[in-house]
């Protein structure tokens, strides 16, 4: 028997697996959108990583990925610490920065 929720079950498993083999594209054009801020970026520049990270946090997260919403939460949080002042990224939020997004190239599952 094909009830609604097994074919609602169908669907989200496809959208989980879809999902999934989208994610080192979502991750590497956050990384690009990291690497194009100039070094004295201020806090409007971080605002499109934030909102990418943000995404990902929550999408992921719905899904079922846990750790990649973990880590891509943690990123957002610290951007959005970052750009609280006003002023360039310090040489410390920039490494806390990168690390993060190791931290969240390290949650992507195996393929």
């Amino acid at each position: 028997m094909n009830t609604a929720q097994e074919r609602f079950r169908a669907f989200l498993a496809l959208q989980r697996d879809d999902y999934q083999r989208a994610l080192p594209e979502k991750l590497a054009q956050l990384q690009a959108l990291w690497a194009g801020l100039d070094k004295d970026a201020a806090p409007p520049a971080l605002s499109e990583l934030e909102r990418h990270a943000h995404t990902l946090a929550g999408t992921a997260g719905t899904l079922g990925f846990r750790e990649v919403g973990l880590a891509a939460k943690s990123l957002e949080e610290l951007l959005a610490r970052a750009g609280e002042g006003g002023a360039a990224l310090t040489p410390g939020q920039r490494s806390e920065i990168s690390l993060a997004l190791a931290a969240l190239q390290a949650s992507l599952p195996a393929d």
